[in-house]
């Protein structure tokens, strides 16, 4: 379970998701340097063209589930439970698992064109990764510094990429499902209701915020969706772009799950592991784990791209407050 989301502001692009799951992935900031060469889990390697900085962890290989990369291109994966339908290998093609998709993307692609023009190399194959055991059924969102956004999902037994003008994606089912759903609440609106009369009977409001009590308020792909919708289109992001990474953090807030509030059959708790908004224009990366309020950032630099090893940034796990006097 994931929520996430574009956002255009002072000619700035930036994207933000929460990485919700119940096994712990202990997600870390990490940067890739330009030239990176990493082998697939079929066999061959694969040498980056560009780096990046997103959240990661170091296995046999690395494996990442958001990030940014020098070119802007930004891409997170989500999870996309009875929806994904993988291939099998096929020589001519380059044959990745799902889970090496988004490594590959962030080291080889430019901007969205790009994208359209390698993702026919690619075959994404009936794969396990080694950290669940797991085939993972994944979708992806891609956008670039031009506010574009697409999505790349396999629902219909290939890999499509489908444009995505709402510039919102969550999980299951497939995108065009999710938007046509929004025709369900277009009622919804910042400003209140008048009051209206009943029978003869002048009835009021209860108070403010009424325009919005139609949105769902649960934590389905579906409700998450539409609430995420409805909070892009009407959110003040601010004066500055620093006010719309802080803005984009409190709609992040809409779509947060809290430990406890969604347990698996197994007992296990599915919660939002961090948080993280990405300013894509000037490849600045905001990471906020569960536990803490605390956000941490990092600028992609002419020389975190020139480094001889990948370089991993541990951050405090741990809340923290400023005390007053």
């Amino acid at each position: 379970m994931c929520t996430s989301f574009t956002l255009t502001a002072h000619g700035q692009t930036f994207f933000a998701r929460t990485m919700d799951f119940a096994f712990l992935l202990d997600g870390e900031p990490i940067v890739m340097p330009q030239g990176y060469q990493w082998s697939l889990q079929l066999g061959g390697q694969v040498t980056n063209t560009y780096g990046f900085v997103g959240t990661g962890k170091q296995l046999e290989e690395f494996l990442f589930i958001d990030g940014v990369n020098e070119k802007g291109l930004t891409i997170a994966e989500l999870y996309f439970s009875n929806e994904a339908v993988y291939c099998e290998y096929t020589a001519e093609k380059i044959n990745l698992a799902p889970h090496e998709l988004l490594h590959w993307v962030l080291g080889n692609v430019a901007d969205i064109p790009d994208l359209y023009q390698k993702i026919s190399r690619i075959n994404l194959v009936q794969i396990e990764t080694a950290l669940l055991g797991i085939t993972v059924p994944l979708h992806f969102i891609v956008t670039d510094t031009t506010g574009r956004c697409v999505v790349i999902e396999t629902n219909r037994g290939f890999i499509e990429i489908k444009e995505n003008p709402i510039g919102v994606m969550t999980n299951s089912p497939e995108l065009e499902w999710h938007v046509k759903n929004i025709g369900n609440y277009l009622a919804a609106r910042p400003a209140n209701f008048p009051p209206a009369t009943v029978n003869g009977v002048e009835v009021l409001p209860f108070g403010l915020g009424n325009g919005t009590s139609i949105l769902p308020g649960g934590l389905t792909s579906p409700e998450r969706f539409v609430r995420t919708v409805y909070h892009k289109q009407f959110v003040n992001v601010g004066e500055t772009a620093e006010e719309t990474v802080n803005a984009m953090f409190h709609l992040l807030n809409n779509a947060t799950i809290p430990k406890g509030l969604m347990v698996e059959d197994n007992g296990q708790s599915e919660y939002t592991q961090y948080r993280v908004v990405y300013n894509v224009t000037n490849g600045t990366y905001y990471f906020n784990p569960y536990e803490t309020q605390e956000v941490f950032s990092l600028q992609l630099k002419k020389e975190w791209l020139q480094l001889k090893q990948p370089r991993i940034f541990a951050v405090s796990k741990s809340f923290t407050t400023k005390t007053m006097v």
